[in-house]
């Protein structure tokens, strides 16, 4: 069984969406499926990210079908790394091709292009309930490196008191509308 891996284009599009909205859904980001033509028109955009360099949407093929996909892009990682990194956004392999060898393939291929840009990490966030994925990961050398938070940004905005739109044209923003700062700072 041959894998091949590849960088998805556009007239594959309805081919891998499958995969796309079965990676949206096992990650517990959604747990119904979006109309094929939204899934499309974000993956039309990954691909025409992947066009200007720093973004790739890779698709793993059992000779014509889709089988797995993989997005990253490369990232400068902050100032809690030494050197630029290689983000791995997505990695998702069809349920019935598990345990095949299609996820090392795909993290071969991101490894490879990592090396080909002089990046000596890649990082990937594995959600807190995926102790299978986070296993895997771990099996080919990931750690833990920082505890990530996420939050809306309406609940962050009703936690801070702002409302209405946010005034950027003076490059400050309207942060005298906050009040009770300090509470919402821990303070």
């Amino acid at each position: 069984m041959d894998i091949a891996v590849r960088d998805v284009t556009m007239d594959q599009l309805e081919q891998v969406a499958p995969l796309w909205d079965q990676a949206w859904r096992v990650s517990g980001r959604r747990r119904t499926a979006v109309p094929l033509a939204l899934s499309i028109d974000r993956m039309r955009r990954r691909v025409d990210l992947a066009a200007g360099g720093g973004y790739r949407f890779l698709g793993a093929w059992i000779a014509d079908e889709p089988v797995g996909i993989a997005t990253v892009s490369l990232t400068d990682g902050g100032p809690m790394m030494d050197a630029p990194g290689v983000h791995i956004h997505v990695l998702h392999v069809d349920e019935e091709h598990r345990n095949r060898r299609v996820g090392t393939a795909l993290l071969a291929e991101v490894t490879r292009w990592a090396g080909s840009l002089g990046s000596d990490q890649v990082v990937v966030d594995v959600p807190p309930a995926s102790r299978d994925v986070a296993r895997w990961y771990a099996g080919w050398g990931f750690g833990p490196y920082l505890n990530r938070r996420v939050g809306t940004t309406s609940g962050i905005r009703r936690r801070l008191g702002l409302r209405g739109p946010v005034d950027l044209t003076n490059g400050r923003g309207r942060l005298a509308a906050v009040t009770g700062m300090g509470r919402a700072a821990g303070r």
